[in-house]
């Protein structure tokens, strides 16, 4: 039971901040013109990049914080500043940090890289959160979580026009900014256990 909540406590956030309904209704702008085939392909491809990403990240960037000699509350205390501008994008406009400059005609497989593995769905904030719960939870813990919310965004992502269908517009919009209020509270107690570890250091 304990592995379960510690699991939940890893992935239920993570998949907020990966927010796949933001990443939807992007991959569905820039694959309108596209075959059932070309979006297959660009959501497998989306989905192995981000993972690969914020596996990365996960497992290698508290060692490069050991290099920099930056301390886990500093960076506890900035991810959360980070996760709230974060969610406060999210709440706002309805999209995530580092959407507004995806604009071209380019074809839709460049797309898959950039914007849609990274920043859409590994962006700051879910390398920050991964990357600070790697440091109190198990690995595998955080590896499981990273697979299988990569494997719900590929199955939103292979039935995003139905999705956008259903939700309308509108219920995409107001999806995102709640994901985003979400955010900015688990960005608040990121912040929050950085400064409570600062001042049990002293």
């Amino acid at each position: 039971m304990n592995m379960l909540q510690d699991f939940l406590h890893v992935f239920i956030p993570l998949l907020i901040i990966v927010n796949p309904a933001s990443t939807v209704t992007l991959f569905t702008i820039l694959s309108k013109n596209s075959s059932k085939k070309d979006r297959k392909i660009v959501s497998r491809n989306t989905v192995i990049y981000a993972t690969v990403l914020l596996i990365i990240f996960s497992f290698t960037g508290f060692t490069i914080l050991k290099l920099l000699n930056i301390s886990i509350y500093s960076f506890l205390i900035a991810g959360g500043v980070l996760l709230i501008v974060v969610g406060l994008d999210m709440v706002r406009s309805g999209i995530q940090f580092g959407e507004q400059y995806i604009k071209g005609q380019k074809p839709l497989l460049n797309y898959s890289l950039v914007p849609l593995a990274l920043p859409s769905l590994s962006g700051p904030g879910a390398i920050t959160f991964s990357l600070v719960k790697i440091q109190t939870a198990e690995w595998w813990l955080i590896l499981l979580s990273i697979l299988l919310t990569m494997v719900i965004v590929f199955i939103i992502l292979l039935k995003a026009n139905n999705i956008i269908r259903f939700l309308g517009e509108k219920g995409m919009d107001a999806l995102t900014r709640v994901m985003g209020l979400l955010i900015v509270a688990i960005s608040v107690q990121f912040i929050i256990d950085g400064i409570s570890l600062w001042i049990s250091t002293y």
